[in-house]
């Protein structure tokens, strides 16, 4: 065999997926294959992306019509790919397989329409699925992304906020109000203060027996992303199929998203302390990335927050550094740790760096690195989901030496006054609105706010305040730490690989540490509404329920090494 052929088959054994744990079926309705060649369209497209799918995974299905559902023996999982319009007896023959246990996915306006294709609503929508259908708040074409929730049942195969682009279509994205939610439409920043920005694009729920999964967009949507909705199509045929999930969790144990509170201390430097106070009342701790020019007039309002807070870099002064030749980089990161050294007592304890005006580029990124910092607060565009990172100017290097990068998840002020009057009300719509997205997407956030706006009584120092009045109500669920601190957990989470293998009843975990963690957890989805059971005679674990889907398998304390345990099903 040559070297090329064992690459290619190491390649498929690494991407290709297990097969079903019950039978596909593709539903082919006659009543919307009538629908659409009387209106000039073609059903084809629609159900062409879901042969092209199974093909590319090597998952076999069967396309049936729905007299033929009834011979199907045992559990299946039936797809409905866009049927439009659905006679009555379609709609019986589909309640009836779900009414059997059987799993169903549907996509788009499943069900809109009767046999005689007329308009019927969206209540098959919500009595399938438990998604309700909000038509007049249908998705922009600036809202053009698919962003995934983190650690559901039907994205563990994606992470968090991925910007998955949709193909433009004649077919109107449709959002939903669920219970479950997986996902939600939004624009490239992820803007959250728009109508209806938070309502589901995908939805899952469970009920008597049946587990239920509703995409909002049609198959026409699918080919400029066709690798990431391919991971999402598996990820829910997995859940549907009943297969026992795990997942590395995102965060520290008992937290579920993690937030980053930083202001840029540039000019009116001393508004700093307005910030500091504001944490300290809530007891916080910030991060404050400091244009050291700046600090440097202000001595002593460096050192008092210095004193509670994190101290990282803005920069000597506040340029840009994206373009400037290295050496010119070099020189102005050298005098910028030059100047903390005269102004921190340990200047070591100084690890971050944000560029101004977000204007860096990789050689920024290798740079700083080069000269011993840790992590960089980056701009919107550095990362395409909402997680950390490790950054992509120096592939290769393990985890404790790889640069962090944080993206700069939420709009800021600034972004804010471009688009908008700052008002109060609007400032503060902005920051709750991407809490709420951060917790939902079990994601990054990062609100970055500056000196220069944080004067007393402004929106953004009344809007903060809203903010962190909020944040109570949420408890352990949002973790608010300074950015060393998450900085320092994703190289933790990092040195821990995990693997799983399913046999009969059973899920065995191994788990390889490259040194001892703490509070690490693993996201369990079990196949079934039983209890698991854990195993871990040789860790101190447990299991602790996140919600209806979703288990944590807590480790307070992973040792170095190989540890085993196995969950019972």
């Amino acid at each position: 065999m040559t070297k090329l052929a064992r690459m290619l088959l190491l390649t498929l054994a690494l991407v290709a997926p297990c097969a079903a744990a019950a039978p596909l079926i593709l539903l082919r309705s006659d009543t919307t294959e009538a629908f659409f060649r009387a209106n000039g369209g073609r059903y084809d497209l629609l159900i062409t992306p879901w042969r092209e799918f199974f093909a590319r995974q090597g998952l076999a299905a069967r396309e049936l019509r729905a007299e033929e559902l009834g011979a199907v023996n045992g559990p299946a999982i039936l797809v409905l790919a866009s049927t439009v319009a659905l006679a009555d007896s379609e709609r019986e023959a589909i309640r009836a397989r779900i009414a059997a246990g059987w799993s169903v996915l549907g996509t788009w306006a499943s069900g809109v329409r009767d046999g005689r294709g007329e308009w019927a609503g969206y209540g098959f929508i919500d009595e399938v699925f438990g998604a309700t259908v909000e038509p007049e708040l249908a998705a922009t074409k600036d809202e053009s992304f698919l962003l995934p929730f983190g650690e559901t049942p039907l994205t563990q195969r994606l992470s968090a906020g991925k910007r998955i682009y949709l193909e433009p279509t004649p077919e109107p994205l449709l959002r939903v109000r669920a219970r479950n939610a997986a996902a939600r439409y939004g624009n490239w920043m992820r803007e959250t203060t728009q109508p209806g920005a938070l309502l589901a694009a995908v939805a899952f729920d469970e009920r008597v027996g049946a587990r239920r999964a509703y995409l909002g967009f049609a198959e026409t949507s699918w080919i400029a992303a066709r690798a990431d909705l391919d991971s999402l199509l598996l990820g829910t045929l997995d859940w549907l199929g009943r297969k026992p999930l795990l997942a590395k969790a995102a965060w520290p144990y008992p937290h579920q998203a993690a937030l980053l509170l930083e202001m840029d201390t540039e000019d009116k430097f001393e508004n700093s302390l307005r910030f500091a106070t504001l944490l300290e009342r809530y007891r916080l701790r910030g991060t404050f990335y400091s244009v050291t020019s700046e600090a440097a007039r202000f001595p002593q309002v460096l050192k008092r927050l210095a004193a509670r807070h994190e101290i990282a870099y803005h920069a000597d002064v506040h340029d840009g550094f994206g373009k400037l030749a290295p050496a010119r980089q070099d020189a102005r990161m050298k005098a910028m740790i030059k100047q903390m050294k005269n102004l921190l007592p340990d200047v070591r304890t100084a690890t971050g760096f944000r560029a101004p005006l977000e204007e860096y580029d990789a050689t920024t990124e290798r740079l700083l690195r080069a000269n011993g910092l840790r992590h960089h607060a980056a701009s919107p565009g550095a990362r395409e989901d909402v997680l950390p990172g490790f950054s992509s100017a120096e592939i290769g290097l393990p985890a404790d030496r790889a640069l962090v990068v944080l993206p700069r998840t939420w709009l800021d002020d600034m972004n804010l006054r471009k688009s908008a009057r700052l008002e109060e009300e609007a400032a503060a719509k902005m920051v709750l609105s991407h809490l709420d997205d951060t917790v939902a997407m079990r994601g990054f956030g990062l609100l970055s706010i500056h000196t220069q706006q944080f004067y007393a009584g402004s929106a953004v120092e009344r809007a903060t305040q809203r903010l962190l009045a909020e944040l109570p109500k949420y408890g352990a669920l949002v973790w608010t730490a300074p950015a060393e601190s998450i900085v320092r957990w994703w190289r933790e989470r990092e040195a821990v690989a995990v693997s799983s293998q399913a046999d009969a009843g059973r899920l065995r975990v191994t788990l390889n540490a490259a040194r001892p963690v703490q509070a690490l957890q693993l996201v369990l989805i079990p196949p079934g509404s039983a209890e698991p059971r854990l195993e871990a005679p040789a860790l101190d674990a447990r299991l602790e329920k996140l919600d209806a889907q979703r288990y944590a398998i807590v480790l307070p304390a992973l040792p170095a090494g190989r540890s085993e345990l196995s969950v019972l099903f």
